[in-house]
């Protein structure tokens, strides 16, 4: 009970301090002693009689909503009992304590009883409900079941009177008017009808409207289309026309403007609605809206229904232009009713939440709080700003002054202005209309002088730009401003929120909420891709999620497979009149020509991230002016920096400006746009590779050379842009491979042939499908030399993947043509390819002969192929067994890569000769080759060559019986060769490490080791490595 009497008393506080009395003046003016007052503040009273509480709601002006919540915490009429609510998502409770009503059958049993409280509802009624066409014989047995279970969690204690009972052939939920927001509901509105004032019938109208906190039964989604449902719609739309009446005959217009706006918009062609609507704007001295309403219905009646419009929105019309609409010199509305509702199912945004409350004025402070949320549009940021603001008021704070405003900044509509706004707060604030100055600045001083000393929430939601929003900042210290804004707003002191789009788990949660746990439990899976086609942005999963809602036949993985195979998303992200496209249109048309061009163009743009060079290079442009436009779109929240010189679009917003580019920009300049930026990615990218290897041949290149290129001087910048660019180099060649620039496909994979192998990307798979996609290109197009060059730069990813068979194949076709063509550069460079492949399949002498060939062909005048070659005769030999000539090969090969400046080849010839000291017994000399392998592969990045080195380290400790060292150096190679592969074969590398462990008795490790070693040399055709592993899973069984 203490908790009660807490919220009781903290309750009657806050309605006081609103009220501007002292415990003293209330007490005295209801009728009571200040010392009772006190007691039920501080908590030390918790059940106040109800005529208590009565008085102090006549003093406090509550209104009849308040009052029962203050009756209900003091434990009187049903504080202690069930309560169901149905005016917006399915709400129960107990004591205030929410109740589950469990699985989905469950929640649209409880919600269609309560559509009918106090009246049986035929079994056949809630088994088509539940079930509909899926109903079975058994369907009826289930409903009591299901019942059953409903009874038991909304009454755990079978002693209570049932409140679910079984009645003449179906089942009622028997609720008094207390336990059941519908009957309250319609209470007021039969007393807002019978009352004998209009100022006592516009308040009871007011709290029932007030009552509903979205569409009925919102989120059970069978059950939208129910009869019931939609009778209880309508009900409410003409309650509300007669609501607006009431009010219209009080000059109160801004007290029911807010909720005509939101049904016009909720349904579009309602006349009465509209009518009413056109009634209240006029009346807030909003006369050009009003007129612009009735001008958009009247064409949507037109376009619709072929319709004209009736007599009652024509006479509305009428009294609009004639000015016969009341507005009196003032209409008192109470300020803290400006916010929206909150948000029922509000998911996530917890850290945001927390950044805002951190935010908070500080008691003492001298300053305004300003918190500016921005994103993207449909991120979500009025949703926050709302939620945020009405957790704020749940805390206690801001109870003085709530003001709110949509500023239209993006929007059909013209942005609002700022001197109206100030008129329409002031008016709220108490300010008469002939008090209120003509000028805007005169406006924005009283309206810093009304607020001044007040604890004041003001909300400026969809705001524009500064000069839009400067204005209607408040100055109080205790003052606080949430902004939103898809746009950068430069306001000085202000803490900026940017919001971005949900987490997996928060996109998770939004859907599970909104379609059912049951739907989405069936196929997670389904569900996590669902929301990742939604690009986790939280309009896109509330609009997939309302499809679900309104087809209660499909499954989630039904609608997660439609987004995954359309070439459109955004046309299937539509519900009712809501369109994501609709969102994404305000945002585009808010830019200047310039800025609209070149977020188009970013549609052509290969990968998903973008750098000012290369939009330079899509548009034609300088870099200056590319980054000067990207900077703007991310000013408008239309891209995202993702580092210091690297942009993204979101992947909705990319496909929205493929859309817009093949609409608005001719295929000749899409045609231009593309090989503009295929031209700057190709020699771009030959330049940075030259950098790495300068003694590799230069290809000459199709295209023209790009006005500006990133400014590459040394090796190191040259990875750095590599690396950075090497998503978009592979959607580069796919892009060329798959709309008709074959050359530059085959060109680029060319010419990052050796920056893959020297660096392991060559194992990434995405690269062997990028590589199959250029040589089906260069097939296509008759291009012989480039597919031979092709099938040479496929057989190398092949071999770091293993697949020396495949990789063979390819450099014999290729070698074929190089022979035929009479290139003898490219003939060696195949040559040692092909050795590297026989090698790989345990195929020495065939090895020896292709790299004996290669080396005749190349020497006296190409060092550095040559050094190579030397290398890999030198390490083909000692394999063998012939150690000597090994030597001399190796020894060669090294001095020729130093003479070539090849760093690569210096650190495996040097790696090679130490593996040869170690077959040969000098395991000192071994390790003084290898470790200076080692320094050099990784002060220069090799990654494939550190697991070289590190597996022939391991090799030389093995035998020295340091199994510790041994087996550290064995792991290491093995990881990094499963990770980016090599010249290390990995099942070599587990030969290895399955005789260390074989030797120091952990027979279990080795025998798992050595059969992985097995499997892979078998399945990738290494026989030299499938013989070696049978012989140690020989010795294994041996010392078994």
């Amino acid at each position: 009970m203490g908790t009660t009497g807490s919220t009781l008393g903290r309750l009657v506080r806050g309605f006081r301090k609103r009220a501007g009395l002292t415990q003293l003046q209330a007490a005295e003016q209801a009728g009571l002693s200040a010392a009772g007052l006190r007691d039920v503040e501080q908590g030390r009273v918790v059940r106040p009689r109800v005529s208590t509480l009565r008085q102090l709601g006549e003093v406090l002006a509550l209104s009849r909503i308040e009052l029962e919540s203050l009756i209900r915490e003091a434990g009187g009429e049903n504080s202690s009992g069930l309560r169901v609510e149905v005016l917006g998502p399915l709400r129960v409770s107990t004591g205030g304590e929410a109740v589950d009503p469990g699985s989905e059958t469950q929640r649209v049993l409880l919600g269609l009883l309560a559509l009918s409280p106090n009246e049986p509802v035929a079994r056949d009624a809630l088994v088509e409900a539940v079930w509909g066409e899926r109903s079975t014989a058994g369907s009826a047995d289930l409903l009591q079941s299901r019942v059953s279970r409903l009874r038991r969690r909304l009454q755990p204690d079978p002693a209570e009177e049932p409140v679910l009972i079984a009645d003449r052939g179906g089942y009622q939920l028997t609720l008094s008017e207390g336990q059941h927001d519908l009957l309250v509901f319609r209470r007021l509105v039969t007393g807002a009808r019978q009352a004998s004032k209009a100022t006592e019938a516009c308040a009871l109208f007011a709290d029932a409207v007030a009552l509903w906190r979205g569409e009925p039964l919102e989120g059970l989604a069978s059950l939208q289309e129910h009869p019931l449902i939609t009778a209880l719609t309508r009900d409410y739309r003409a309650v509300l026309v007669e609501y607006a009446a009431v009010a219209a005959e009080l000059g109160r217009h801004q007290e029911v403007l807010p909720h005509l706006q939101r049904v016009a918009d909720a349904d579009p062609l309602h006349e009465a609605v509209h009518a009413a609507l056109m009634i209240a704007l006029a009346g807030s001295g909003q006369q050009a809206a009003a007129l612009t309403t009735f001008d958009a219905l009247r064409r949507r009646l037109a376009d619709e229904l072929g319709a004209d419009p009736g007599p009652e929105l024509t006479a509305a019309h009428q009294r609009v232009l004639r000015q016969e609409v009341l507005r009196p010199e003032f209409t008192p509305v109470s300020a803290h009713r400006q916010l929206p509702p909150d948000i029922g199912e509000f998911t996530g945004r917890e850290t945001e939440l927390a950044a805002l409350r951190a935010n908070l004025p500080n008691v003492g402070g001298s300053a305004v709080k300003v918190v500016l949320i921005e994103g993207m549009g449909g991120v979500g940021k009025t949703r926050l700003a709302v939620h945020a603001a009405h957790r704020l008021l749940a805390d206690g704070r801001f109870s003085d002054c709530q003001l709110y405003v949509d500023l239209r900044g993006h929007s059909d509509q013209p942005p609002a202005d700022p001197a109206s706004v100030l008129a329409s707060f002031l008016r709220l604030l108490g300010v008469p209309d002939d008090h209120i100055p003509s000028r805007a600045d005169e406006r924005m001083m009283l309206f810093r002088d009304r607020l001044f000393d007040k604890k004041a929430l003001v909300l400026l939601d969809n705001a524009a730009d500064e000069d839009q929003v400067t204005p209607l900042l408040p100055s109080g210290a205790e003052n606080m401003v949430l902004i939103t804004s898809r746009g950068t707003l430069a306001l000085d002191g202000a803490h900026t929120l940017p919001l971005d789009v949900f987490t997996p788990a928060e996109a998770g949660d939004m859907l599970t909420k909104a379609v059912g746990r049951d739907r989405v439990e069936v196929d997670p899976a389904a569900a996590r891709s669902l929301v990742e086609l939604c690009g986790r942005l939280p309009l896109a999963v509330a609009l997939a999620a309302r499809r679900l809602q309104a087809r209660p036949k499909w499954t989630v993985r039904d609608l997660a497979g439609r987004l995954a195979e359309c070439d459109d998303r955004l046309h299937e992200l539509v519900a009712g009149n809501r369109r994501l496209r609709s969102v994404f249109d305000l945002s585009y048309q808010a830019l200047d020509a310039d800025e609209r061009r070149i977020f188009r163009l970013l549609g052509l743009h290969p990968g998903d991230e973008f750098t000012a060079d290369s939009v330079a290079a899509l548009a034609g442009t300088t870099a200056g002016e590319a980054r000067f436009l990207l900077d703007r779109l991310v000013d408008e929240h239309l891209a995202t920096v993702v580092t210091k010189d690297r942009y993204r679009l979101h992947d909705l917003l990319a496909e929205y400006g493929r859309g817009l580019v093949r609409e608005e920009d001719p295929a000749a300049q899409r045609s231009a746009a593309i090989t503009r930026v295929l031209d700057f990615y190709l020699h771009s990218t030959a330049a940075a590779t030259r950098l790495l290897q300068p003694h590799q041949p230069a290809l000459p290149l199709v295209g023209s050379e790009p006005e500006h290129r990133p400014a590459l001087e040394t090796p190191v910048s040259a990875r750095q842009w590599l690396d950075a660019e090497r998503a978009c180099l592979i959607a580069a060649v796919r892009l060329a491979a798959a709309h008709g620039w074959p050359t530059h496909a085959w060109q680029l994979t060319r010419s990052l042939r050796e920056y893959l192998h020297l660096y392991g990307y060559g194992h990434d798979h995405d690269w062997v499908r990028t590589h199959e996609a250029a040589l089906a290109a260069a097939i296509a197009a008759h291009d012989a030399t480039g597919e031979a060059l092709t099938r040479a730069d496929l057989a190398a990813t092949y071999l770091d993947l293993g697949r020396g068979a495949e990789a063979r194949e390819h450099l014999y076709r290729a070698l074929e043509f190089h022979r035929s063509a009479g290139d003898r550069e490219r003939e060696t460079s195949t040559l040692e390819s092909l050795g590297i492949a026989c090698f790989r399949l345990g195929e020495f002498d065939e090895a020896l002969q292709h790299f004996r060939d290669g080396t005749a062909l190349c020497t006296g005048h190409d060092p550095f192929r040559q050094g190579v070659l030397h290398s890999n005769l030198g390490n083909t030999l000692a394999a063998k067994g012939f150690l000597p000539e090994a030597l001399t090969s190796l020894r060669t090969g090294l001095e020729l890569s130093r003479q070539a400046g090849n760093i690569d080849g210096q650190s495996i010839a040097l790696a090679d000769i130490g593996d040869a000291h170690r077959r040969l017994g000098d395991h000192e000399a071994a390790l003084d080759f290898l470790d200076q392998a080692l320094k050099l592969a990784m002060g220069h990045g090799l990654t494939p060559k550190i697991a070289y080195v590190r597996h022939r380290i391991g090799k030389v400790y093995r035998e020295l019986g340091r199994y510790p060292e041994a087996t550290a150096n064995l792991q290491t190679a093995r990881r990094v060769v499963a990770k980016v592969g090599g010249p290390a074969a990995e099942s070599e590398v587990l030969i290895d490490l399955g005789a260390a462990h074989r030797e120091v008795g952990d027979l279990t490790t080795a025998n798992v080791l050595l059969h992985k070693a097995l499997s892979l040399a078998t399945s990738r055709g290494e026989r030299h490595q499938r013989t070696l592993a049978l012989k140690e899973l020989a010795e294994l069984a041996e010392a078994s």
